[in-house]
């Protein structure tokens, strides 16, 4: 197996398993931990690689560090503005509204002169209960 492989493999398991929506550097010190070899850059490259190849989804968050989610499903995400943390909004319709809003992208495409839809991210903002309390 070439070590590009065995790296990418190290570093999407850990995404995987960290469940938290880690930045680039959360996931590099959690690698590190393990596997001290692995630069920084290689991290930071293998994250964006894998997201392009569509293994794990990068979470944009406008100005703050990109997130990476082990979810590739179309789902809603809650950021809260004062610590940044990222996390899968849970509720019952989420999957309906996401539908909806496909559904709406496809049917009104000439509106949207020939835009064609390939995903959805949609993110809320505030602030966590965490946050709240202290």
């Amino acid at each position: 197996m070439a070590r590009n492989t065995v790296q990418q493999n190290i570093i999407c398991d850990t995404v995987k398993n960290m469940k938290t929506h880690p930045s680039s550097d959360e996931v590099y010190n959690e690698v590190h931990k393990s596997h001290p070899s692995i630069g920084r850059a290689t991290v930071y490259r293998v994250l964006n690689k894998l997201a392009d190849k569509g293994e794990i989804k990068k979470v944009s968050i406008p100005g703050a560090a990109d997130r990476f989610d082990f979810r590739t499903d179309d789902h809603i995400h809650m950021r809260c503005r004062c610590c940044n943390k990222v996390f899968d909004a849970e509720f019952d319709d989420s999957y309906k509204l996401l539908d909806q809003i496909k559904r709406m992208l496809s049917v009104s495409n000439d509106d949207l002169d020939g835009f064609k839809s390939e995903g959805a991210h949609i993110s809320f903002y505030g602030i966590c209960k965490d946050c709240q309390n202290s």
